[in-house]
């Protein structure tokens, strides 16, 4: 009994030592709120390190985007974003207090910003949370891993403009607006596969515009996330039930008030091979 208590004392001895002298934890689930900070000599806002998760090795070059909340799911324009990280991998925004969201993304193309390609690297974190305090900087590091495969949309089309198209509301069960989601279009009635094209974010009313770049028939669905398949319990819908309603679209016009309704998914889910996406 004194031996086991001995010992237990050596690992809570040792974990303090470790926590004391590692201030920044790299976290890798789908979820983390991380409440680690530093004294911020005069400033607020958020800072720390971002790395090579394969390697261990710190990040020239790559961005960390500030989102308020995750109505966006964590795409497209952030409402803070950090210049490159330095040669250490380090980098530091100045942000009042508040809670955020914070991912890191480095494109090999050195963009700040745009949908990912094959092999630019992104947050392997689904969401990182963080409470930002007056006078301190909140301490959030980063492990980045390289996308492997196409985001779930095959086109960026969420910023081509084009004069066909369609243009509708995304909806609950109950009538209310679902901001922040997605509706996409397939080429055929085959919905279970990557769409052919996407719309932009539903505004805070739930309207949506997909942009097409010809006539054609084709097949809708909406969804909240934009990479892997639906989970049970996230919100998805299609135009149409049982089978999809094929949607006739004129070259040079654009469909109006096409209305869908998101539910909670009740299928099974599988792996999918992407995850996120911008």
């Amino acid at each position: 009994m004194l031996r086991n208590a001995f010992l237990l004392l050596l690992v809570l001895f040792f974990g303090l030592i470790t926590a004391c002298s590692t201030p920044h934890t790299i976290y890798s689930s789908d979820t983390i709120k991380i409440n680690t900070y530093i004294d911020g000599a005069g400033k607020t806002g958020i800072s720390g390190m971002v790395i090579d998760k394969a390697t261990g090795k710190s990040l020239q070059g790559a961005y960390v985007n500030i989102y308020p909340d995750a109505i966006s799911n964590l795409l497209g324009p952030s409402q803070y974003i950090s210049t490159p990280t330095n040669e250490s991998g380090h980098y530091q925004l100045d942000v009042p207090p508040g809670t955020y969201y914070v991912v890191a993304r480095k494109r090999m193309s050195g963009d700040p910003s745009g949908p990912l390609s094959p092999g630019d690297l992104f947050s392997d974190h689904q969401r990182v949370v963080t409470t930002v305090m007056a006078g301190k900087l909140a301490v959030v590091d980063l492990s980045l891993a390289p996308m492997k495969a196409p985001m779930f949309f095959k086109k960026a089309t969420i910023d081509t403009r084009s004069d066909t198209g369609i243009r509708g509301l995304l909806m609950d069960s109950n009538g209310n607006p679902v901001p922040g989601s997605f509706a996409v279009a397939y080429n055929n009635s085959d919905i279970k596969r990557l769409p052919d094209y996407a719309s932009t974010l539903s505004d805070k009313n739930g309207n949506f515009v997909i942009y097409l770049p010809q006539s054609g028939t084709y097949y809708l669905s909406a969804r909240i996330h934009a990479w892997d398949m639906p989970r049970p319990g996230e919100l998805y819908g299609k135009l149409g039930d049982p089978e999809p309603t094929p949607l006739k679209v004129t070259e040079g016009t654009f469909v109006e008030d096409i209305k869908i309704t998101l539910t909670p998914f009740t299928g099974t889910y599988k792996e999918g091979k992407s995850r996120r996406p911008y």
